[in-house]
Formats: structure tokens, sequence, C-alpha cells
């Protein structure tokens, strides 16, 4: 034990191991007890509350009858040659049955739209389309054309990886939610109880870390549920095989290659989301303070695993830290000008919040567990990943801008890990019969009517989650929104560009904006479709110095053929364009309003677009895809065509004897101009990223 280290009395640790089982339990119980229908556990981002009671109307009351009941429960079914086994078993799959109702009716035939999900879709739809030849594209979708890697950054790949069949041959808006809901319900629970049963955890307390993954935080349905970050939410929860997988390798000194390959792939995918490197770096301590279980065999394959998950990251990590490195270098600023004391204190109390978010089981067990109770070894394989995410999760406190608080999601999942252990030591058979033995049985049984309680309530408050019952809400795409889009498919000519005038924000029912050319079937235009890093895009569009005067405006309109403005009655700027086209009846017209969360967004024609919408020179069609753009010309082609497509470094030509270069339209808009050879009808040009990092579009500060 590790008091010898610390030349503690052998008293204390008698005491520790007699007693720190009974402890944790009778913690758990005061804790459940003071949570009482307070909102702790129901904490968001430290700035509001999601105002859902953590139980039931009378938690106090419900917790003691909940346990009472469960004690009888325990009492008869330990008489059993299962013990409490089958109940567990029950509980796990009746909850998620439970859930997965109430999520189908809230996902059919619908598509998720709230907060984050029309930006996670999009990102997916361009995995889709360049997996596993690209991790990013040249994207004709928004801007016309921009160098976008948002992708490998927000950590998605990841999600798409595990749902790639899926998502390769189904429309992603069409399958996305209910691939959330599949994961999240019933694909990782049930990966954390094969993976609790892989380090030696018995079938009780492995399938006590399946309860426990349907709701390690409530901070999970925050971000996954709710706001679609599918990325943080997988790397999240496949820490626990994670660890498990390293554990049974290093200190049980059990599996092989399959095992070393296992491990691998899991810690690539968790490393997908750059901030599980960080569980790398706990996992690799937790291989040097196991020193003492090494082998030959173990410690190579677990270094050849660690090998083969970076060569598999290695495409990721180029791009985070080459092309795409403006978005390091910006989560990585400290614009706060405070003392070391108040940064700590702001890291500390986000922590606690965090801590307080976790599923009780998980904050008693799991974390006060694994420094007092839990096995030596597990203790000594899981308390360093824990400590580097304690570590990660208080930096916030000096690094606002990176949400790197989030990584305390990943701590409570850690945490799964000894207190599923610790719950299959409290659900053993009670024994009784020696001295002392009947006392020490109806403790037993205390500990595990206490257990049960919890657990129930927590997947209760899964449930209540995953319906729409309470904080953390899935919201749907409206019907007013759906209208919508179904017009501009519908009704817009082919080829119409539409461009969103001043701030897009989320003013499209509750969501970005990103996933709509999709929906419509029409690239668009825009500056915030993302919104995201808000200290990299300007919130206003056109962009300047476009948007200086009306003559500007027709400028950039006439450069990108725009067809079509939209405008939000709720954002100022938005406002402010809608005044600008209704003093200027001769060049705009209304062609539609719809009426979005009460609020008016109205689509603006321009009477004499530029034409063709996809030429700015030259006759002919244009085929535009991710990563590839296909000119074909209509007569004998000119000696230069201009496409009205963004220049980009990473663009060539892939057509031989054709040439591309770039096309002055503006002071800040590159435009793409083709040279074709002779007697040429058609040219390819195709995309590839290059060493230095990505510009920004049009001279501003877009961050694409």
């Amino acid at each position: 034990m590790w008091f010898s280290r610390f030349n503690l009395p052998d008293s204390w640790r008698r005491a520790v191991q007699r007693h720190g089982l009974p402890a944790l339990a009778a913690l758990l119980a005061a804790y459940a007890l003071a949570l009482g229908n307070g909102t702790e556990w129901s904490h968001q981002m430290g700035s509001f509350w999601a105002r859902l009671p953590p139980w039931l109307g009378s938690l106090r009351a419900d917790f003691l009858a909940l346990a009472a009941l469960a004690f009888v429960v325990a009492l008869v079914l330990q008489r059993g040659k299962h013990g409490l086994t089958p109940l567990l078993a029950a509980l796990l799959i009746g909850g998620q049955v439970a859930c997965g109702i109430s999520a189908w009716a809230l996902l059919r035939g619908g598509i998720p739209w709230g907060v984050d999900y029309p930006s996670f879709m999009f990102r997916l739809h361009e995995f889709a389309k360049v997996f596993p030849l690209g991790l990013g594209s040249y994207n004709p979708w928004w801007n016309a054309g921009v160098e976008h890697f948002t992708g490998v950054t927000s950590g998605v790949h990841n999600f798409g990886i595990l749902n790639w069949p899926l998502f390769k041959f189904w429309p992603i808006h069409q399958v996305h939610g209910y691939a959330v809901a599949f994961w999240i319900i019933f694909g990782f629970p049930w990966l954390g109880v094969i993976s609790a049963r892989s380090a030696g955890i018995g079938w009780a307390g492995a399938l006590c870390a399946g309860l426990l993954l349907c709701i390690p935080t409530r901070a999970l349905f925050l971000f996954g549920w709710q706001s679609g970050n599918v990325g943080s939410m997988t790397a999240t929860l496949l820490v626990l095989p994670l660890l498990a997988l390293g554990y049974r390798l290093v200190v049980l000194r059990k599996g092989g290659v399959v095992t070393a390959l296992l491990l691998a792939l899991t810690a690539w995918l968790v490393a997908l989301w750059s901030p599980g490197v960080f569980a790398g770096v706990g996992l690799a301590l937790g291989w040097l303070w196991s020193k003492r279980r090494w082998s030959a065999k173990s410690s190579g394959l677990f270094i050849a695993a660690g090998v083969l998950a970076v060569a598999l990251l290695l495409p990721w990590l180029w791009v985070t830290f080459f092309p795409y490195r403006s978005i390091v270098d910006y989560v990585g600023t400290s614009p706060l000008k405070e003392s070391w004391l108040v940064c700590a204190q702001t890291g500390a109390g986000q922590l606690w919040r965090r801590i307080l978010e976790m599923h009780p089981v998980v904050a008693v067990l799991g974390l006060l567990g694994a420094f007092f109770v839990a096995p030596r070894g597990m203790r000594r394989w899981a308390l360093p990943t824990a400590l580097v995410l304690v570590a990660v999760t208080v930096s916030i406190g000096w690094k606002r801008q990176s949400q790197l608080d989030r990584v305390a999601l990943m701590l409570a999942v850690v945490a799964v890990l000894p207190a599923a252990a610790l719950c299959g030591r409290i659900l053993r058979r009670p024994c009784g019969g020696a001295a002392g033995g009947g006392r020490r049985r109806w403790g037993r049984l205390a500990m595990q009517a206490v257990l049960l309680a919890v657990l129930v309530m927590g997947q209760r408050t899964a449930y209540m989650h995953i319906g729409n019952r309470g904080g953390f809400k899935l919201w749907m795409m409206a019907e007013p929104m759906q209208q919508m889009v179904q017009w501009l498919r519908d009704e817009l000519p082919p080829e119409s560009r539409v461009a969103i005038a001043g701030t897009a924000d989320e003013w499209f029912d509750w969501g970005t904006a990103a996933y709509l050319p999709i929906l419509t079937g029409h690239e668009m235009l825009a500056d915030d479709y993302y919104g995201f890093p808000r200290g990299l895009i300007a919130r206003n569009f056109p962009p300047h110095p476009y948007n200086k005067t009306y003559e500007g405006w027709l400028e950039f309109e006439r450069i990108y053929a725009i067809a079509y403005w939209l405008a939000a009655e709720g954002s100022y700027r938005g406002q402010r364009a809608m005044q600008l086209f209704d003093e200027h009846p001769e060049h705009f017209k209304v062609a539609q309003t719809f009426i979005i969360q009460g609020r008016r967004i109205v689509l603006y024609e321009v009477l004499e677009p530029a034409i063709p919408a996809r030429l700015f020179k030259g006759t002919g069609t244009v085929a535009a895809s991710e990563n590839l753009l296909r000119v074909e010309f209509a007569d004998e082609p000119e000696a230069e065509t201009v496409l009205r497509y963004n220049w980009r470094d990473g663009l060539y030509c892939k057509t031989p004897g054709a040439s591309i270069g770039p096309y002055p339209a503006g002071e800040h808009t590159p435009l793409i101009a083709v040279t074709p050879g002779e007697g040429q009808r058609a040219v390819e040009i195709g995309y590839r990223p290059g060493w230095h990092p990505l510009r920004p579009g049009w001279g501003g500060v877009f961050h694409h």
C-alpha cells in the first residue's frame, strides 16, 4: 500500500482496508441525501442552471424509500445462485430500452438541429465524401470555396470512423440522430461492460460500469446530446476501454497482439479529439508507475501499441499544427491579465462544478475510491490519468479560450473503472455465521441498498435527459424551419447562390447555418456559419471592406454572382442589411418571408444577378464538389476562363496540358483562372494542402 511510502502507522492501513469501503458507502448515502431537491448536479458551464431536480420530486424521501426497497430486494436475491447480477442486467437493459423508446419518439422522421448539430453534420458530410483519401477539403459549399479542416480540429472524425459505412451510403441528416442515440444509450455502455470484464472485474461490477457509462456526468448530455459535439463525446466515452485494455495488458499481464491492436486503435480514436491526447499522456505515466508489473512481453506490446497509435494519428497532427495552426494559436492565447491566484481559483472552481455534475457513484466511489480503497494495481494505473486530467481542467483558469475544462468529462469516465471494481466488492454475497458476521452481513446489505438506489436514480436521470424532460434538451428542426428549407430547395433556380447578410449566429432555429447548403442544394456565403471561435470571425457579411458602402455590396455581389440574400430580423447587422435592401427596390425585392423562432427571416432576390452563376469569364458549366472542380466549356474555350470560386494555394490542375492560377477579380478577391490546353473541352482542378498556415479569406479574419 502507498501508506508505507509516507511512514504511516500500520493501524491506519488496516483501518482503511477494513473500514474504507463502508465509509465510502456511507459518504455516498450522505452525498445523495445532501443533493436534496437542489440543482448541484444540474449545473451548466458555471453560468446558468438547468432546473431539473437530480432524481424525483422529493429526493430525500424518495431516496430513503428506494434504499429501503433495495435492501429487501438484495436480502432476497442474495440467497439465489447469481446474487444481484440478474437485477443489474435487468436495470441496465430495461433503462436502455426505455431510453431507446424515448429517443425514437423524439427523433423519428426529424433532423436534430439545435446548437452545433448542423455544424457537426456538415463536417461529417465532408468526412464521408473525402475519407480516407483526405482529412479536409477545398469545400465549395460555403463562401465560393474554403479550405475546410474543422473536422480535424473538432475531433468529429472519430465518430465518423465508428459510423463510416452508415454515413457513406445514407444522407447524414437522415441517420445522424439515430447514430448519436445508439452510441449514447447502447454502444458505449456495453463497451464499458466488456472493458470492465477485460480488466478482471466480475459481472456485477462490469454491469455497474455499463450503468455508470449511461450517465457518468450530466455534462455528457449538454455537450453530446443537446449540442451534438460528437467528437468530444466519442473520445470521452472511449477512455474506459482505453484504460481497461492498458490495465489488462500491463497490470494483469493478459492478452497479446489482439489486445495491443485494440489498445492502439482505441488510443487513436480518443486522440482524434485533440484534448484526448492528455488521456494518452496519463496512460503512459500509469505504465511508468506500474513498473513492478512490467514484463518484456507486456511492455513491448504496450509500447508497440503506443507507436502504432501515434503513427495513425500523424496525419491529423500534421493538419492541426501546420495548415490549421491558427486554431491552435487562438486557443493557446491568454488574453486575460489576471493574477496567478485568480486564475487558479477560476480553474479550481470549474473543476468543482464539473465534479458536481458527475454521477454520485463516480464522484464518491470512483474519484475518492481511486485514491484510498481501489486495488493497488488499479490505483497505480488510473490515478496518473486522473491527475493529468485534473491539471488540464484547472488550466482553463489560464487558457479561457481553450475549452479544456471539458476533459473533466474524461475524468468522470476514468473514475468509472475503480468505481466498477468497488461496486463489485460491495455487491458480493454477504456472509455471516462467525463472530460479528451478522453485523457485517447487515452492513453489506445496507451498502448494497444505497448503491442500488443511486444506480436506479441515475438511470432515471438519463431517461429524463434522453426524453427532453429536463435540462440539456435536444432541439429538433421545427416545422417552420423545415418549410424554409423545402422552399429554398424547390423554388430557387439551379446554381443560385444564397448569401446571409450580417450575422447568421443561431437565428436559424437554434442551430448554426452550416448544414443549410446540403439540405437546400445551393451554395451559400456567410461569415459565422459556424459561429466559433468567436475571436477569429467578424460576424458581419459581406466582409470588410465590401460592407462599408452600397457600391461595395454590389461589387461583392457581382463577383460571386449572388442571386439571393437572407437577412434575420433578430440580429442588429441583419436588420441593417434589411434596411439597405428595402431602400433599393430597383435592385432587390422580397422573394419570401419566413417566421423562425417568432422572428422574420427575409429572402431578398437580386433583380439583375451576374450570369453565368459559376463563371466570371467564359462560357460553360462548373461541377463543384469536395476537392474537385470540373469545368466543361460550352464552345471553343477562350484563352482564359475564370471560375467564381476562390483561389487557394493548394489548388492544382489535374488535367495534363492545362494550367490554373489566381485571377484578381477584386482587391481582396482572387478567383481561379483556367487556361485549357489545345483542343481540351474540360479541365479538372484538385486540392491538396501545403505546409503553410491557411490564409484567411478576403484578407480578413475568417477562420476557414
